[in-house]
């Protein structure tokens, strides 16, 4: 199979937004980690559900455009729907600033930490975590941090690498290796108000 082209989805739409408020929809999306369509019966299988619970969720996914259909593939007498996300990439654009808007991305974002926190449990249950060396595969941290215009550029433009790498990995083809790993990243640059004052006084 050909390389897939990296490509990104602006979501902009109500639809798309409220299709992206639950984890078990990102869960679908995230699913697709290289360029092979999947039937539903193939993400039910990953997941451990069963293909009826996901025909609701997959449907609206492709209502809101970000899942696609790609064709199809005898099932015993009938055929079944191959389906692929539509971007290797979402973006959300909040600049319309509403309430509407701001709620509906906060949900949807909270979604994605909602399944970060679930992965963590599950990542330490199984013992499976690796902390330190190049093959770490467990990291977590938070920082609060006064941020120059010089560090936040830096800070950006290591996220922006790591971006483009995992970008890169997605539009490979599928050549799967018994040393690979199923990983999640979750990530969060976000400006806090009132913390950090820069008003202090001289002798304070």
């Amino acid at each position: 199979m050909s390389k897939t082209k990296s490509t990104t989805i602006q979501v902009t739409g109500s639809a798309q937004r409220s299709a992206l408020a639950s984890p078990l929809r990102l869960e679908i999306l995230g699913l697709f980690t290289n360029p092979e369509p999947m039937a539903i019966a193939d993400m039910a299988r990953m997941m451990g559900r069963t293909a009826g619970s996901l025909y609701h969720h997959v449907g609206l996914l492709e209502k809101a455009g970000l899942l696609t259909r790609t064709g199809t593939r005898p099932k015993g007498k009938r055929h079944e729907a191959l389906f692929r996300p539509t971007a290797s990439r979402i973006e959300f654009d909040a600049s319309a600033g509403t309430d509407e808007v701001i709620g509906q991305v906060v949900k949807a974002l909270s979604s994605g930490f909602r399944m970060a926190e679930r992965d963590l449990e599950a990542a330490l249950v199984s013992g499976n975590c690796r902390t330190d060396g190049p093959s770490r595969n467990l990291f977590a941290t938070r920082m609060h941090m006064r941020a120059s215009p010089k560090l936040l550029a830096g800070v950006n433009k290591h996220l922006k690498a790591i971006e483009d790498l995992l970008l890169a990995e997605s539009g490979r083809d599928p050549k799967p290796s018994p040393d690979d790993e199923h990983l999640s990243l979750t990530l969060a640059l976000l400006p806090i108000k009132g913390r950090g004052r820069t008003d202090n006084k001289e002798g304070q």
